[in-house]
């Protein structure tokens, strides 16, 4: 099986309105019953098309019986085996539709209802990430999901934790999430933790995306939904100019001809949070693309909480009616990260599971932060007109408010934020109440903040900030246009699998063994990048930014 089609030879189109299909009866005695262990779950939604995936544990001939709610069922064969994925086309733009998946023509579960897309009606996404870790925060924000009427969901990435592997995909999102991905079409994104294991090969055999990239990855794809064009990325791949990514996002985003604009990928690029931060090579890669095409928004996972930035155009705050908002939301189950000082770009920032939502009617948006105690955190207002986009936004946890009136509308919009009265135009600078020279009590065992008007924090450091200093994605993009040498990237990444690990682990004594392993891996990594220098297969100022993030990590590792 490719990276590139994943799902060869298992989708086959099959019109809704076509005959009949029969499977032959087995002569002999019948088989076991099967009985399902994935699904049913529904992906590639279209105005017109829809495919349904389900697993079951013993083989049998899959077949999906459909109706739609006011007409007659039928029923559609497909191939035997374990996984079974039926494409149905033939669908009108939002009827609704009940299925269900059968084994041996027997029906594996009751039915199901979904709607198609429907271009001309208003559509509510729901967005979130960093959910594949199973316990009560994921249960919480799976049920605030369920209640929350939505019609398409998009995930930002670390849809299992801690390596993607193939086994951990029941357990950390299918069986959490079944009943809400039976009734709802997820469009899902790679994390990090997802691409560790084959490069991502389990995330590739579990979804169906459309590939719809000149390369056939599936990867990265685009879809629409409603009046909105969605492009998904795959940031733990180049994005740099030139790249096969870049080149897909700057045609896709060309040839669209929707109102609204959005774009999807893990790793945030506007973040005031301190265990990951914004990946700034990323965002300089990919903004000048976000400009040119007027996207509307981004939205991000990675770092363990929400944030929301102003309008923001070539790295700069700008006026209402242009630019893009940035969300980034990772508050999906996994523990939170906590935030630093707000950014020159900080609308709303607070670490908290939550997911977000964004209903879309015509021309107006309106996105909302949800916690998991089901208040609205967070709110922001956009409304396209013919001076360009003009946002408004406010927050429920309210101390003041402030009313402006933006020079591109004639509406007067309120902004609200919590603790001080601020507005969706250039912040006023935070002053200064320490410095990071001030703050370094020199333990190398502690994160040095300074939080202006709080003062200094000295954070012990944790299996986060371990993680952080070893991520594979962060250290490889030091030596961006160059190929590092696989078996240092590949000795990263098994370091940082070993300190997820140690994080979960019960034992003292084997999460020792296992930050113990990873520093190994890490020594080993260093001395050959150090080699790979000297040789001339890495350039100096690579090899010494590359061993020097190393080192940093290891001196984290020895102080757990």
């Amino acid at each position: 099986m490719s990276d590139n089609d994943g799902h060869a030879g298992k989708r086959l189109p099959f019109p809704l309105g076509a005959p009949l299909l029969v499977a032959a009866l087995f002569a002999a005695a019948p088989a076991a019953a099967a009985t399902l262990t994935r699904g049913p779950y529904l992906q590639l939604l279209t105005t017109h098309s829809v495919t349904v995936a389900w697993n079951t544990d013993v083989a049998a001939a899959c077949s999906l019986t459909i109706r739609p709610l006011d007409g007659s069922p039928t029923t559609i064969g497909g191939d035997t085996g374990t996984v079974c994925a039926i494409a149905v086309d033939g669908l009108v733009p939002g009827a609704r539709y009940g299925y269900v998946p059968n084994a041996d023509g027997v029906p594996l579960r009751t039915e199901s209802v979904f709607h198609a897309d429907d271009p001309t009606a208003p559509f509510t996404m729901l967005v979130f990430g960093d959910s594949g870790e199973p316990g009560p925060s994921q249960i919480a924000v799976r049920d605030r999901l369920l209640a929350t009427p939505a019609d398409v969901i998009v995930h930002t990435g670390d849809m299992v934790y801690p390596a993607g592997l193939a086994t951990d995909f029941d357990p950390a999102f299918f069986t959490p999430y079944a009943d809400l991905i039976r009734q709802l079409v997820l469009w899902p994104c790679l994390g990090n933790h997802d691409y560790v294991t084959a490069a991502g090969q389990p995330w590739r055999d579990a979804f169906y995306t459309p590939a719809n990239n000149p390369a056939a990855n599936e990867n990265y794809y685009s879809f629409d939904v409603g009046n909105a064009h969605v492009v998904v990325l795959n940031s733990n791949q180049s994005t740099a100019p030139g790249s096969a990514q870049y080149t897909f996002l700057d045609h896709d985003l060309a040839s669209t001809s929707a109102p609204w604009k959005f774009v999807v990928f893990h790793h945030t690029i506007y973040s005031s949070g301190i265990t990951h931060g914004s990946n700034l090579v990323i965002r300089a890669e990919l903004v000048p693309l976000f400009d040119a095409h007027a996207v509307d928004m981004v939205f991000m996972g990675h770092e363990h909480n929400y944030e929301r930035t102003l309008p923001l155009q070539a790295n700069q705050v700008v006026p209402q009616g242009t630019g893009t908002v940035y969300v980034t939301t990772g508050g999906g189950a996994k523990n939170l990260y906590p935030l630093g000082p707000p950014g020159f770009f900080t609308a709303y920032a607070e670490s908290v599971h939550h997911f977000v939502r964004v209903a879309v009617d015509g021309e107006t948006l309106t996105e909302e932060m949800i916690a998991v105690d089901g208040t609205v955190r967070d709110s922001m207002t956009l409304v396209k007109n013919a001076g360009g986009t003009v946002p408004t936004t406010t927050t429920t946890s309210t101390t003041t408010s402030t009313t402006t009136t933006p020079t591109s509308s004639t509406t007067t919009t309120s902004t609200t934020i919590v603790g001080a009265t601020t507005s969706t135009t250039l912040p006023a600078a935070p002053v200064a109440a320490c410095g990071v020279i001030d703050c370094d009590d020199g333990n190398p065992c502690t994160i040095d903040i300074c939080t202006p008007g709080l003062g200094c924090r000295h954070d012990p450091v944790d299996f986060a900030a371990l993680r952080h200093g070893i991520e594979s994605d962060v250290v490889v993009r030091a030596c961006i246009g160059q190929r590092v040498p696989p078996v240092v990237t590949g000795l990263i990444r098994r370091a940082r699998a070993q300190v997820d690990q140690a994080a979960h682990a019960t034992n003292p004594r084997r999460a020792r063994r296992l930050v113990g392993r990873a520093l190994q891996h890490l020594r080993q990594s260093r001395r050959l990048v150090a080699a790979a220098g000297a040789r001339g297969h890495l350039s100096a100022p690579c090899a010494a930014d590359l061993g020097t993030r190393i080192q940093t990590a290891e001196e984290r590792g020895a102080c757990l």
